[in-house]
This record gives structure tokens, C-alpha cells and sequence, in this order.
């Protein structure tokens, strides 16, 4: 049977339409769902005639037949018009209640109900992901201002700093390559391969000699012989994160470790470590603790929420906790990238 397809307007109607409109509507889809009914009804009647007249039948008989199935068929399309009547006012109300639906429905109901729950979800969590973009990019936008303003006060002179011209730079630099992370963090922006940690981590080391020298920061590195089957762009991009981390709170003239074992990347410091009370949160998105607001040097809160969360989708884990192998009197951290045994290989 060929199926014929609706406006919205053919089943919900304004409050300003008449009312007789509505049941016009209601009735010219009674008949285009039944039309086939009614017309084996029709047919069989005219087939009673045709039978009465061969036979030489009263007409009445024929006439009876159509009175008597014109009932029952008046009585059944009075039973689906209430009953069309019925859902759709159902349809067309603001609760939702599957119960006060036909059983014959409760299938189709029931689907549909799964289906608006996985909207609403997927709804709820897109409004969840725009409103965390636009607060990220509200405290990007604040922390951009400050290197830039420093670099403004800076042109203003009449002999610019280079080193603090410098300096800006690369926090707005650092800044930027932190917010493309934050953005591109939920794609599938992924490379896997052998990754040999010695050739990512140098380059590092070399970008902050200038601050490791002015600072008379010490580095011992302690490399093992190997590689680690992973992304290459975005495990630099948290090494990055942990060595600045080490470098912001280490205190001058102390000594910053990097080690790499068979499974393990280790960065120790000499800093002020963590309190104790922010330890549990230290992941958590735009989390700086005590420590960040404390510190000169500006924290966002968000380099180990992206570290922590970049580490999950490489199968990696990622510790951060304070030093235990100090003498007393002495603070510092400890990073720990640690990967699964069966990513790492052995030259």
C-alpha cells in the first residue's frame, strides 16, 4: 500500500485554527489510513447486489448487509478516530508519558523514548563541551594579555629588553601551542610509532638552555637504550609540560634529573613540591593549588589536565606526587610517564 508522507501542520494545529479544521485533519487521515477498508466494504456490497440480482434475491437483503457492516465499520472507525485523536494530543503535550499509549504502540514508544534520552545526552554534553571551550579560551584570553602588556611596556622604551622580549615570546608561544592541544585533544590526531625518548627530550633541553644557564640549573640525564611505540608530536608535548613544570619551581642552583628505564620517563626536581591537600586534584581541569598561586611565573591549570588526558588516550599512565628520597628538610617532584611493557623495545 503506498504510503503517503505528513506536514507537521496536517497533525498539530495552532490554538488560532478552528476547531472544525482539526478534525478535518483528523478525519482526512482516517480515511488515507483506512481507504482500503472502506473500499472492500463498498466492494462487498455491490458484490451482495450483484449476487441478489443473479439470483433473484430482494434488493433488501443487500441493503441490509450494507446497513448492518456499515455499522460495525462506523463503530470500528469511531474506536481509531478517538484513539488518533488520543495520541495525538499525547504527542502534542509537554509530558512525556508512555504509559497513556496504546499497547500496540509501546514498542515504537519505547524506541523512541531511547532514542530522545541518547539526544538529550548528546545535547547535554555538546552544551557541557562548548561551555568548558569558552571558559578555557575566557582564561586564555586573560593570561594571554600579561606577556603581551609586558612586551608593549617593553617597545615602549627606548632600549627594549631582548631577554624579556624574548621571554614573552615564548610564553605566548607556549600559550598557543596549549590551547591548539586543548582543541584538537578530543580528534584522532594520532601517529603511533618507535619513539626514541633521548631524541625527544634533547631538543627540549636545548630550547631552555639559556634558562637552565642564567639559572645555574644543573641537568642529569640518564638515558636507556630503546624505544617506546607511541605518538611522537603529543608524548613530546607532555615531556614539555613536565620539564617546564620542573624548571618553574625549581629553585636556582639546584638540579633537575631525567631518566628513562626499560618501561619508565622519570623528571625529578628540587622545587617546593606539592601540598598536601592539592595532591588529589592536581589533574584536575584549570587546578592550580597552592603552589600555582603562589608561584611568580603564572599557572593555567590546565598543562597536567592535558598531560594527563593526552597519556590516557597513548595507554600510558601518569604520576606526578612529591619526593620521598630527599634528606629532610628538602622538597621536590617526581614525574613518572609509565608504559606499558609490551610499547617498549630494546635496541
Amino acid at each position: 500500500m503506498p504510503t503517503r508522507s505528513y506536514k507537521p501542520e496536517d497533525y498539530f494545529l495552532t490554538e488560532e485554527e478552528p476547531i472544525k479544521y482539526k478534525y478535518t485533519a483528523y478525519l482526512k487521515e482516517m480515511f488515507a489510513q483506512n481507504w482500503l477498508l472502506l473500499a472492500a466494504w463498498l466492494a462487498s456490497g455491490l458484490l451482495m447486489a450483484v449476487l441478489c440480482w443473479i439470483y433473484a434475491q430482494p434488493a433488501e437483503l443487500a441493503l441490509l448487509y450494507l446497513g448492518i457492516t456499515a455499522f460495525f465499520m462506523a463503530v470500528y472507525l469511531g474506536f481509531y478516530l478517538r484513539r488518533l485523536h488520543d495520541v495525538k494530543h499525547l504527542l502534542a503535550g509537554d509530558v512525556f508519558d508512555p504509559e497513556k499509549y496504546p499497547r500496540a504502540l509501546q514498542s515504537c514508544i519505547e524506541k523512541l523514548e531511547e532514542q530522545n534520552q541518547k539526544m538529550i545526552s548528546a545535547s547535554s554534553a555538546a552544551k557541557k563541551e562548548q561551555s568548558d571551550l569558552e571558559n578555557y579560551f575566557s582564561l586564555w584570553a586573560h593570561q594571554i594579555k600579561l606577556p603581551l602588556a609586558a612586551m608593549e611596556l617593553q617597545l615602549q622604551l627606548e632600549t627594549p629588553n631582548r631577554d624579556e622580549l624574548l621571554r614573552c615570546e615564548k610564553r605566548i608561544a607556549k600559550d598557543v601551542a596549549q590551547a591548539m592541544v586543548y582543541v584538537r585533544l578530543e580528534g584522532s590526531d594520532y601517529r603511533i610509532q618507535n619513539v626514541n625518548l633521548e631524541a625527544v627530550i634533547r631538543p627540549l633541553i636545548r630550547e631552555n638552555a639559556s634558562t637552565f644557564i642564567a639559572r645555574h640549573i644543573t641537568i642529569d640525564c640518564e638515558f636507556a637504550k630503546g624505544e617506546v611505540c607511541t605518538d611522537r608530536k603529543w608524548i613530546g608535548y607532555v615531556i614539555e609540560q613536565l620539564l617546564s613544570n620542573a624548571l618553574k619551581y625549581a629553585p636556582d642552583s639546584s638540579t633537575i634529573t631525567i631518566s628513562t628505564t626499560h618501561d619508565a620517563l622519570t623528571i625529578l626536581d628540587e622545587g617546593c613540591g606539592i601540598a598536601d591537600q592539592d595532591v588529589p586534584r592536581i589533574f584536575e581541569k584549570g587546578f592550580t593549588g597552592k603552589n600555582g598561586h603562589s608561584n611568580l611565573t603564572a599557572s593555567s591549570g590546565f598543562g597536567l589536565y592535558l598531560s594527563k588526558e593526552i597519556c590516557t588516550r597513548l595507554g600510558c599512565a601518569l604520576k606526578v606526587e612529591n619526593r620521598t628520597d630527599l634528606p629532610d628538610g628538602k622538597t621536590g617532584v617526581v614525574a613518572t610517564i609509565q608504559f606499558p611493557p609490551d610499547l617498549y623495545f630494546k635496541d
